[in-house]
């Protein structure tokens, strides 16, 4: 666990994705086998109860936990140094991609933020289906891009790049085996599948719609949302994640919702809209 700044490693060391992928590769295959070796057949039978279906409410909540978790172990919002690296780590092995990638998109979000060509997932006046469909790779690739300028185009950054998409993909599918035989068919049905596709979902409408358009200029900026009852909600179990500008404007703040500002930037452009 270095000290170093996550993205002074990205431009200092061309081996830090493949690395750290190989490393959450190698431990998580170690858990699947151990868990495996521990688990007894029968854990495996699924055999489905009404009462199943109460994990599914649990696991929309834990997706946004798992949000709110790998979103500030990258600003290292957490009060002990150790929380930060573990609770990202943990967040990342439940979206399956891991920590390291998910915080280099992220730190590269805040440096370049609405920016269509530098941001890893701009608004951009895409349809919100088109935005939630592409957001993931073209965020992917946006990093990649990064690298390819710092580095060049070498023979050794390009199979160093495969090799960091195929370890990617295996990371993925090794960390679906290992929460299904770590929770068993029920839970992972009922539970992670829920929790998963809540985080997508979540990452999804914070970056597009906390992202709204100034009517008068056009621009693209971070806003808080908490207009309507998902907000609220969302705003109360979630940590103030919807408060997006507070957000960028102190990164480490665990909870953005706290910070006192004197208009928020959502209600600055509705009054925009209304004086057109």
């Amino acid at each position: 666990m270095s000290s170093m700044p996550m993205m002074r490693r990205f431009y200092q060391d061309p081996y830090l994705l493949i690395r750290s992928f190989t490393l959450n590769l190698v431990t998580c295959v170690a858990a699947c086998a151990a868990l495996y070796t521990y688990q007894s057949p029968e854990f495996y039978n699924f055999e489905f109860q009404a009462w199943h279906l109460a994990f599914v409410p649990l696991g929309i909540y834990l997706g946004g936990i798992s949000a709110v978790f790998i979103h500030n172990a990258t600003h290292g919002s957490f009060p002990i140094r150790w929380m930060n690296w573990w609770a990202g780590q943990l967040a990342g092995m439940h979206q399956l991609w891991g920590f390291t990638g998910w915080k280099i998109i992220h730190l590269v979000h805040h440096q370049y933020s609405d920016d269509v060509n530098m941001d890893p997932h701009p608004p951009a006046g895409k349809p919100f289906g088109q935005f939630l469909r592409t957001m993931f790779v073209h965020s992917s690739a946006k990093i990649t891009e990064r690298y390819r300028e710092h580095y060049g185009m070498t023979a050794r950054t390009k199979a160093l790049q495969t090799a960091v998409y195929v370890v990617f993909i295996s990371l993925a599918v090794v960390h679906i085996a290992f929460w299904y035989l770590l929770l068993g068919p029920e839970v992972f049905v009922f539970g992670y599948i829920p929790s998963y596709i809540t985080n997508h979902l979540l990452f999804a409408h914070i970056n597009y719609y906390a992202h709204p358009q100034n009517a008068q200029t056009g621009e693209y900026n971070a806003g808080n949302m908490d207009s309507n009852l998902y907000y609220k909600l969302a705003n109360f179990f979630w940590c103030g994640i919807y408060y997006h500008d507070n957000h960028h404007r102190k990164p480490m703040l665990f909870n953005p919702k706290k910070m006192a500002t004197s208009k928020r930037r959502d209600e600055v452009s509705q009054e925009m809209d209304l004086a057109a």
